[in-house]
């Protein structure tokens, strides 16, 4: 297990266990339209992020530790490679050559073809596909196009896009290019990426946020050379507090946010992710980003995106040792996985944080359509509906109150016959605290996570009722 000893176990699970209460639950009605299926929530919509520096410096190995399983767990997915590090310090070196000796000043990793065949084994061993960055910010045209032609050749199919440089909005702030440089300069950057990757398998532009233009230029411009369009959302900065990261109003934000750029995507049918994502920038925020609020957080940020028509989100993170500094400042208190301490590290063997679990609880919902759903409540609860590719009607209640709450009793109108189903619970000890379970279960030192044996509920008259505890979160699945 993930825990110190037996005993802080045992506290765990009974903290993360129902406790009986005298108030009565607050009545919540959710309505799921099963006549008019909307849009889809693909496969492999729910996935990770991680910096290029994890390729140079050997992690992401299937052969060591756990991080095979981990991924094995979530399901087979979208695992992103870039960040940061690739425009500023990643330098490419070709097969059977050498590193330059000195290496240039700004070189902080290299990343080699055997990197790449290392990741391609753990893509293999998991059924994942990905997106690998090349550093455009300082665009050497020899390297990239190696690097390209590597990495298409090793990758293949599992090679979902070559993304060209890493928010290029912020190159001029970061001395990668002159005070000035707009869009039509990254453009014509970004052609000469496109021209050496020499297929139509290439994202961009991956800007810092979504509130410029250059994603929707971008797309207008190349949809035809591109796979995928993509940008980058924070929730919030380093002032989010657990309030602000569940308020409602934070949903209407995340969504209103990415509307101009989805728009102008869908206009040329060319699928949008957002390829890096979390719930503060810049690491995350102590006390909430690695807390028990971040699992809600991340089940039902996934689900919103999913619902407005995104193709997929990637959870950014790193894998250093839980809650510390991991590069250049960075913290790891936002990432879905990380280690305990400097032995795990190095072994590669890392422990599920909670938004893990959120998103866990998002892989359970699909594939499938989604269905519209009206819920009516005074309270701070979200409910997606999905007709799943199995015929199973599955539905994702978040409640967002604080665990102190009352519970709510759930009334869910799904129409059709008598049948039954079950429902899967992730709970914490509180917003604040990190303890995070599914069905009483946690992710285990090996990367398992075997969640109880569900509830039963059962449909009686084309609804169903379920009691839902405050700051917790349901998938109910119905038998056809």
């Amino acid at each position: 297990m993930l825990f110190s000893s037996v005993a802080w176990l045992a506290t765990a699970v009974l903290a993360l266990s129902p406790t009986p209460t005298t108030v009565a639950p607050d009545p919540v009605t959710i309505t799921v339209d099963t006549r008019h299926p909307a849009g889809r929530l693909p496969a492999d919509f729910v996935g990770l992020s991680f910096e290029m520096r994890e390729l140079g410096i050997g992690n992401l190995d299937p052969a060591k530790g756990n991080t095979a399983e981990l991924l094995r767990t979530l399901g087979p997915s979208n695992l992103r490679i870039a960040g940061n590090t690739l425009d500023r310090d990643t330098l490419w070196v070709p097969e059977g050559q050498q590193a330059p000796d000195p290496l240039p000043e700004w070189v902080q990793d290299v990343v080699r073809p055997a990197d790449i065949r290392r990741l391609d084994a753990l893509l293999r061993t998991t059924g994942w596909r990905t997106e690998v960055g090349i550093n455009v910010g300082r665009w050497d045209a020899g390297l990239g196009a190696d690097q390209a032609a590597a990495m298409t050749a090793i990758l293949g199919r599992r090679l979902v896009a070559v993304e060209c440089g890493n928010e290029p909005d912020q190159w001029a702030g970061k001395a990668l290019r002159p005070a000035g440089y707009a869009y039509p300069d990254y453009h014509a950057d970004w052609l000469a990426c496109a021209d050496a990757v020499g297929h139509n398998r290439i994202a961009g532009p991956d800007t810092a946020g979504t509130s410029s233009d250059w994603a929707a230029s971008l797309a207008r411009d190349e949809h035809e050379r591109m796979a995928m369009l993509t940008v980058h959302q924070y929730s919030s900065g380093p002032d989010a507090t657990i309030a602000t990261l569940l308020a409602p109003q934070t949903v209407t934000n995340q969504l209103k946010s990415v509307a101009k750029n989805l728009a102008a995507a869908q206009a040329v049918g060319l699928p949008m992710r957002i390829d890096e994502a979390n719930s503060a920038y810049s690491g995350g925020v102590d006390g909430v980003s690695n807390k028990y609020a971040s699992a809600l957080w991340g089940l039902d940020y996934s689900m919103q995106m999913a619902q407005a028509g995104l193709a997929g989100v990637n959870i950014h993170g790193g894998l250093g040792v839980c809650n510390e500094p991991i590069w250049n400042g960075k913290w790891q208190r936002y990432t879905p996985i990380c280690a305990a301490d400097k032995a795990d590290e190095a072994a590669q063997i890392y422990r599920a944080m909670p938004i893990y679990y959120g998103l866990w609880m998002a892989r359970q919902v699909g594939p499938g359509q989604f269905l519209p759903v009206t819920v009516s409540s005074g309270r701070n609860i979200t409910a997606y509906a999905v007709r799943g590719d199995d015929c199973k009607l599955r539905v994702a209640v978040v409640q967002k109150d604080d665990t102190s709450a009352a519970p709510v009793t759930v009334t869910l109108a799904v129409g059709g016959r008598d049948r039954r189903g079950q429902v899967l619970r992730m709970t914490g000890e509180s917003l604040g605290a990190e303890p995070t379970a599914v069905q009483g279960a946690t992710v285990d030192r090996s990367g398992h996570l075997r969640p109880g044996r569900p509830d039963v509920t059962r449909v009686r008259g084309g609804s169903l009722s379920l009691d839902v505890a405050a700051g917790s979160a349901a998938v109910i699945t119905l038998d056809r």
